[in-house]
């Protein structure tokens, strides 16, 4: 994406230590550079939870995402209530579709442009999507469970902006979802300022580390093990 503005880790903690309202307010999104490693380690450190969507992986390995969710419960055969949140979804959001399964894809080439038009930051489908290839070539971000040829039918049964559990995770409307490679982590709305300033901290401790590894030292003599 053009015009991304990158900030150091020091900035990071000195905005969201510095603040009683721990939120992304003053530090856009856009400008924290963070994996989702990092994060996933600061919320294990915080929570003792990974917050790690299982068998989710990016169609395209250099997207990544970072936004507010919009959720949505659907049957897999029913690609009607996605279209429902791509409406009702704010510049920048993350759809997050929650599927029955992941035999029948709810999402595709057409959701993907529509959604790139309307200006969302991703979709995260724990279940499947389809035209992989014109989806790819359209650098939409989108993260997916399954990729199958087939659909079924708009039939907008399901439910949006509720509270959804995908493989022992809670994700609600308003969390923050972080994407790249590795794949996807979902963070509590009400600790996302806390968790970005832990994952700013462990990646300045990898700085660090590495800094020391190039300088010649023992992995073993940094750890102390």
């Amino acid at each position: 994406m053009t015009g991304k503005i990158e900030v150091s880790t020091d900035y990071l903690l000195k905005q969201f230590s510095s603040k009683k309202d721990r939120g992304p307010t003053d530090v856009t999104m856009e400008s924290i550079d963070l994996t989702t490693s990092q994060i996933s380690d600061a919320l294990k450190n915080l929570t003792g939870e990974y917050g790690v969507i299982p068998g989710v992986k990016p169609i395209k390995k250099n997207l990544k995402i970072k936004g507010r969710v919009v959720t949505v419960k659907t049957k897999q055969n029913d690609w009607g209530t996605p279209l429902k949140a791509i409406e009702t979804a704010q510049i920048n959001d993350i759809i997050f579709i929650s599927c029955d399964g992941d035999e029948i894809a709810v999402w595709g080439e057409l959701f993907s442009k529509y959604s790139q038009k309307r200006g969302l930051g991703g979709t995260v489908i724990f279940g499947a999507m389809r035209d992989i290839e014109a989806v790819y070539n359209l650098n939409y971000p989108v993260f997916s469970r399954a990729i199958v040829p087939n659909a079924g039918q708009p039939k907008a049964n399901g439910e949006t902006n509720i509270i959804l559990e995908c493989g022992g995770v809670k994700i609600k409307p308003g969390d923050w979802i972080f994407g790249d490679y590795c794949g996807v982590v979902v963070i509590d709305k009400e600790l996302v300022g806390d968790v970005i300033e832990e994952a700013a901290k462990i990646k300045m401790n990898e700085d660090k580390i590495l800094s020391q590894l190039e300088e010649g030292a023992f992995f073993s003599d940094i750890l102390g093990i």
